[in-house]
């Protein structure tokens, strides 16, 4: 059986001869596979050079830094003070039973009940840790002692604060000064104006013979 010239190619020959417009005349068209014998490798022939600088192979020795002698010695500095009539105050509870928490709610160590925040009402007590020197009243200047001392419990409006971060290291200088037992407040402590102060209350003199 004789393939035609289609037949021939997709039976997988090279050539194939087809006749033209019924002629006698055989054209032999030879198809070439110009495709390669093995596939190419992408990439191949190609070279890379990382000049990228590697450090994986040098000393890890740290090199110590050498400071400058200083010029000056280090300067020792008082504990701070606020100016003229602001007043630096430590929030604490209100009563000996009340013990104030970090979020600004109270809780009643007698019940273990806890009073929010926001049902509180927007005053404050706090231990007066240290004060400016005076306040200015009808024109006249006036010592702070007049009014207010370090030490004593005092009432303040706490809209009229201003939140005032110092180190605890500090902090805890200022209340071992005033004997007051520390405790962390994470919001702070409290800038007053002395026009804010709405009570003070000074520590009373111990009675001879009572305990209470």
């Amino acid at each position: 059986m004789t393939l035609r010239g289609g037949d021939q190619l997709a039976a997988g020959a090279r050539s194939a001869q087809f006749s033209a417009g019924g002629s006698s005349v055989n054209d032999a068209i030879e198809l070439k596979n110009v495709a390669p014998e093995e596939p190419e490798v992408l990439g191949a022939g190609i070279t890379v050079i990382d000049k990228r600088p590697n450090y994986m192979g040098l000393p890890t020795e740290v090199k110590e830094v050498v400071k400058p002698e200083p010029k000056f010695p280090e300067k020792n500095y008082s504990l701070c003070t606020p100016i003229m009539d602001r007043i630096l105050i430590k929030r604490c509870a209100e009563e000996k039973y009340m013990k104030l928490l970090e979020d600004g709610s109270v809780l009643d160590t007698r019940t273990n009940l806890v009073i929010a925040a926001k049902f509180r009402q927007h005053s404050n007590v706090g231990i007066v840790l240290a004060t400016g020197e005076f306040f200015i009243l009808s024109g006249q200047r006036v010592p702070m002692s007049t009014v207010v001392r370090v030490g004593d419990r005092v009432t303040y409006g706490d809209y009229n604060s201003e939140v005032f971060k110092l180190n605890a290291d500090k902090v805890k200088q200022l209340c071992d000064a005033v004997q007051m037992n520390y405790e962390e407040d994470e919001e702070g402590l409290r800038i007053v104006r002395v026009q804010d102060i709405r009570v003070v209350e000074r520590e009373a003199p111990a009675v001879e013979g009572y305990n209470g």
